[in-house]
């Protein structure tokens, strides 16, 4: 196996046990640039270093270096990755996103086996097509261990942890009121549809105009005001920042049970 290699297994056990490279580091007592440089295939961990690192990973130091794989490390995500891998790069997030819709499919089907579960029986395969297709209108499984939600292409996953801590209450909360407005928040959609497809294409005041109904003047408002944070904004037009992209997916999905 070589350093990149290597650097790529130290990364994916790392990922799968959801761990960063900060808490990586002070686990072992070196620096986050060490880390950093492993997993970018830069250089090898200190030899004096692999049976601590097998054993924060709880793997044997053969798995470590990826000459056998664990059957608790989970085989599948290893398939699953080769899968993506195989895939020309133009098609790979098409693949990526086909995958995330079955796991939803499958969480569905696995649900609608218990007798008690609510959901009516389902069949695998036909499920999943639907869900690959797109043609759900709003699901949603609530269990202890998994909480999935999927509206047409959006698809959802969380777990059972803790989701927020106060601050982040105070930012929603902020957020929230931003788009509190009904024209705000189709101002938002809008300038999603046009651009999400694209990261290099920008809505223009007068297409939001057209397509919203809303008077030009009101827009430029409510751009500046209610969603400056939230807008990469040019002469070319407008964007939701990437770190903001998310946001209209994610509100979609409340729509039906609102």
């Amino acid at each position: 196996m070589n350093t990149k290699d290597i650097g790529e297994r130290i990364l994916f056990l790392r990922k799968n046990k959801g761990v960063t490279q900060e808490q990586l580091a002070k686990a072992l007592n070196i620096t986050n640039q060490a880390v950093s440089k492993w997993e970018s295939g830069q250089c090898l961990p200190d030899i004096q270093l692999i049976p601590e690192i097998a054993t924060f990973f709880d793997v044997s130091i053969s798995e470590l270096f990826g000459e056998e794989i664990s059957a608790k490390e989970n085989d599948l995500i290893m398939q699953i990755k080769n899968t993506i891998d195989e895939v020309s790069e133009p098609d790979k997030y098409e693949e990526i996103l086909k995958i995330a819709k079955a796991l939803h499919a499958i969480v569905f089907v696995e649900e609608s086996k218990k007798e008690d579960s609510g959901y009516p029986k389902s069949e695998p395969e036909e499920t999943i097509e639907h869900a690959i297709n797109n043609e759900w209108g709003i699901s949603v499984i609530s269990v202890p261990k998994i909480r999935a939600t999927m509206r047409g292409g959006c698809v959802f996953f969380s777990g059972s942890q803790k989701l927020h801590m106060e601050d982040d209450c105070s930012k929603l909360s902020k957020f929230l009121k931003a788009v509190s407005n009904r024209w705000t928040l189709s101002v938002l959609f809008t300038i999603y549809e046009h651009t999400s497809a694209d990261e290099t294409s920008y809505a223009s005041i007068d297409r939001i105009s057209e397509d919203t109904e809303i008077e030009a003047e009101a827009i430029e408002k409510i751009v500046k005001e209610d969603l400056g944070k939230y807008l990469d904004i040019r002469e070319a037009g407008i964007r939701i920042k990437e770190e903001f992209m998310n946001i209209p997916p994610i509100l979609s999905t409340l729509i039906p049970i609102m």
